[in-house]
């Protein structure tokens, strides 16, 4: 199957409930503040779950180093795959990764989970924070009461909200922002 199809098979079937949640965002192709990364599908609602899709067509070269991008901000992490790479990446990636196994027969498309992914205990607070825009970031360190210069650059600023607040109360302020913005592409 090619990408668009997996996709296509991941939103009528894992993701059908989340489509129609009024609480969830659904996000294709999130930029992520490590390594250029770039996830295929992110669930935001009461915790930030991210879908890499490995079709047959692609290669595994990134995946390792994508995981630990994905690795520092996702709460939960799934791969969807086909056969030619499921022993693979069942052998190779961290036990709380999630993976899915796609196929198509005679038409038919089909998705299992093979492996339930579990809550991540990596992530980190500062790029987590990297995800809001610069606005953002000053909304909520006004609001925390958090001590900075405007003039900071945005390094310096998610670096200070990070350090003032938990993983999970920074995540969760930053999956609150993602669900509310209007328009995903900044100028």
């Amino acid at each position: 199957m090619k990408d668009p199809c997996i996709r296509e098979l991941l939103r009528e079937t894992e993701l059908k409930n989340y489509v129609l949640d009024s609480q969830t965002k659904i996000v294709e192709e999130l930029s992520l503040p490590v390594a250029n990364a770039r996830i295929d599908m992110a669930i935001i609602n009461g915790a930030f779950h991210g879908f890499e899709i490995k079709s047959a067509s692609d290669t595994l070269k990134r995946l390792s180093t994508q995981i630990e991008a994905y690795s520092k901000v996702f709460d939960y992490l799934s791969i969807v795959t086909e056969d030619k790479f499921s022993s693979k990446i069942l052998d190779s990636v961290p036990e709380w990764i999630g993976i899915y196994l796609c196929k198509e027969v005679d038409g038919v498309r089909s998705m299992t989970q093979i492996r339930t992914s579990l809550k991540n205990e990596n992530r980190e607070g500062v790029y987590i924070a990297k995800l809001l825009w610069r606005d953002e970031l000053i909304e909520c360190l006004e609001r925390y009461n958090v001590p900075f210069r405007k003039k900071d650059r945005n390094w310096l600023l998610c670096s200070a909200l990070a350090n003032s607040l938990d993983v999970n109360t920074l995540s969760s302020i930053v999956r609150c922002k993602l669900k509310n913005r209007v328009n995903w592409k900044e100028e």
